[in-house]
């Protein structure tokens, strides 16, 4: 096990920041969920938190992963992060444009 980079540290960083961002937006999806009287379509908001939260979890292994050292390539997690960034992004298109108040 050999110390991380400069490089390393900053991605692993990276990684928390996205984790940290990833539970700050499941709380809005949630809230969303929570605080309207839109339930006919509360899977969806539940799924998209459901989902970061995953994302908040594959972000923190990742940041230990690169933290600790492991020469494992990234690509898996990077293409799980990406997956489910743009579900929740599709998702939150169709919030906002089927979301009775603001039209």
């Amino acid at each position: 096990m050999t110390a991380p980079t400069f490089a390393e540290e900053r991605t692993a960083l990276s990684w928390r920041r996205t984790a940290v961002a990833a539970m700050g937006t499941a709380a809005l999806f949630v809230h969303q969920t929570v605080a309207t009287s839109w339930h006919g379509a509360s899977a969806a908001p539940l799924g998209a938190a459901v989902t970061l939260m995953a994302l908040t979890l594959i972000a923190i292994q990742r940041s230990r992963a690169l933290t600790g050292g492991s020469d494992s390539d990234g690509a898996r997690h990077v293409a799980l992060a990406t997956a489910a960034v743009t579900g929740v992004g599709l998702v939150a298109l169709v919030i906002a444009l089927t979301y009775p108040s603001i039209r």
